[in-house]
């Protein structure tokens, strides 16, 4: 365990309502939770959405009028932004496909914007924790050496392996890597490190929660939320307690609350409205039998190597898999032809 916590003092959410003016509800939050205070012309700006599926949808990806929104708004202050994000796990599809499918390439011709797929930059390998011998994992040089502000961008959603996946998890794209399944069995270490080094400030589209199953599959709730924090912890915390659901049953949130980079107390943070003002439901995880399967996997270095990337596991376990939980419908992408072709998972 790292010895040194994230940051110091009180952190800070705030919430905003989107209503008729989405403009002005990210503004708000921006303001609200202290991002916007220390932008300047000079800054660097890289924005990390949660693009887990190539094309939009509710409750699973940021959506792109957030996007646009939030670009637009810090356009006022500098014009140095990108759009980062790595290809889909185990190769499903590449950042470009999901550029494509949410059609971000307008936010390059009309605001500047770059976007920008962390696979094809250059990246180092860092340790997960300062323990001699420590395992490491690649984080782009772009992110680590090259932004001044790195802004999460997640969709609070109900996750089938780890319970949830908020702002700390949302990070886990920044690997530059479609194999990062690999390092599932350290999850909670690294990705506490990797929020650490990257220090992202957050600024979530809560326009839909997802509930029951995620990432991918689910029952998107409408919130019409826009949700800023000064870092993923007090993020995480306060969502969380919106979403009635315990962070203490959260593995990594709990490692983080430990490491001191996560609250346990509400009163250890600072926020406009308390969290049960704008909760609607409490949100339930129900795994399926194919989320069963594979979790049992999920922490198991040796189990993923055997299903994932061994001969056995490619041919047979999969066979298997699908014979017993049916066999997962893959996206539809869009050609540069303008022709739909499915992507073979």
């Amino acid at each position: 365990m790292s010895a040194q916590p994230m940051s110091g003092g009180k952190g800070r959410v705030h919430v905003s309502t989107i209503g008729s003016d989405l403009i002005a509800a990210v503004r708000e939050a921006l303001e609200g939770s202290g991002i916007a205070a220390g932008i300047k012309s000079d800054t660097r700006i890289a924005l990390k959405p949660n693009l887990t599926f190539p094309t939009p949808k509710m409750g699973v990806t940021t959506s792109p009028e957030v996007l646009r929104a939030l670009v637009q708004v810090l356009r006022e202050r500098t014009k140095r932004i990108s759009i980062v994000e790595s290809d889909g796990g185990y190769g499903a599809w590449t950042a470009e496909d999901a550029f494509n499918g949410h059609g971000l390439r307008s936010l390059e011709s009309d605001f500047g914007a770059k976007l920008v797929n962390l696979c094809k930059e250059p990246s180092r390998q860092v340790p997960i924790s300062r323990d001699e011998g420590s395992p490491s994992i690649p984080l782009p040089v772009r992110l680590l050496e090259e932004t001044d502000l790195l802004i999460s961008m997640p969709v609070p959603k109900i996750h089938c392996m780890t319970g949830l996946t908020l702002a700390f998890k949302n990070q886990w794209g920044c690997i530059p890597d479609n194999m990062r399944l690999r390092a599932h069995h350290m999850f909670n270490r690294a990705i506490v490190e990797i929020n650490r080094l990257l220090k992202p400030m957050v600024l979530s589209d809560g326009t839909y929660f997802l509930d029951r199953n995620g990432p991918m599959e689910g029952d998107p709730v409408k919130m019409d939320l826009i949700i800023g924090a000064s870092n993923p912890g007090v993020f995480d915390r306060y969502v969380s307690e919106l979403m009635g659901f315990s962070w203490r049953d959260v593995s990594h949130l709990k490692y983080a609350a430990e490491c001191g980079d996560l609250p346990s107390r509400l009163e250890d943070m600072e926020f406009n409205a308390p969290p049960e003002t704008f909760r609607k439901r409490a949100f339930h995880l129900k795994r399926t039998m194919r989320n069963w399967i594979a979790l049992s996997g999920f922490h198991s270095k040796t189990i993923t190597w055997l299903g994932y990337e061994s001969w056995f596991g490619k041919h047979v376990l999969h066979g298997i898999l699908y014979a017993l939980a049916g066999k997962p419908t893959p996206p539809v992408l869009r050609s540069s032809s303008g022709t739909d072709s499915p992507r073979v998972l």
